[in-house]
């Protein structure tokens, strides 16, 4: 799969909110990417994105999810040694509640997403307005590299608050995504 569908797919994909939320926002941040050069098999492409979404009576529930899809060639054998993806439920970057999602065996055993996401899911619950991002970090191990744990730190999402008049607002992200 090209890398700008994959993208594509990701975006479209995680901007979904159930039909007829009350109060419900959204909030993601920009499409982030990494390629993992892996030694004596073919590099695997990530693209990964963070999402804040804010629903029920009052927008109180809080939803943190981190996306993934992946693509590249597959001749066997292990990948990674360790791929766990933590989502994390923030409000003015004070952590209130984290998930972590273990996808090593995932991405070991397929060769692509093919174009589905796989997500990593966080929640909080609170009348608090504004200041609620979603955050997140891959922590990844590739196998036989010699390097041992390495973090991804993600670029969260932009923050969601709700107006005076009951809706949702967004803030851009001060964020910048690392690689």
């Amino acid at each position: 799969m090209p890398r700008l569908a994959a993208a594509a797919t990701l975006v479209a994909g995680s901007i979904a909110l159930a039909p007829g939320a009350a109060h419900a926002a959204a909030a993601c941040s920009a499409p982030q990417e990494k390629t993992f050069n892996l030694p004596g098999k073919p590099d695997v492409w990530v693209g990964a994105e963070l999402c804040i979404y804010s629903s029920g009576t009052s927008g109180n529930t809080k939803k943190a999810v981190l996306s993934i899809n992946w693509d590249g060639s597959f001749l066997g054998g292990t990948r990674f040694d360790k791929f766990i993806a933590q989502s994390r439920v923030e409000r003015h970057d004070t952590v209130l509640d984290s998930n972590n999602c273990d996808w090593k065996s995932d991405l070991n055993g397929h060769a692509s997403s093919e174009g589905q996401m796989w997500d990593c899911f966080a929640w909080w619950t609170s009348a608090a307005n504004g200041g609620w991002t979603a955050d997140g970090v891959i922590i990844y191990n590739i196998n036989n590299d010699g390097k041992g744990d390495m973090r991804w730190e993600l670029g969260g999402s932009p923050s969601i608050s709700l107006a005076p008049d009951g809706t949702e607002t967004t803030e851009p992200s001060a964020e910048a995504p690392a690689s």
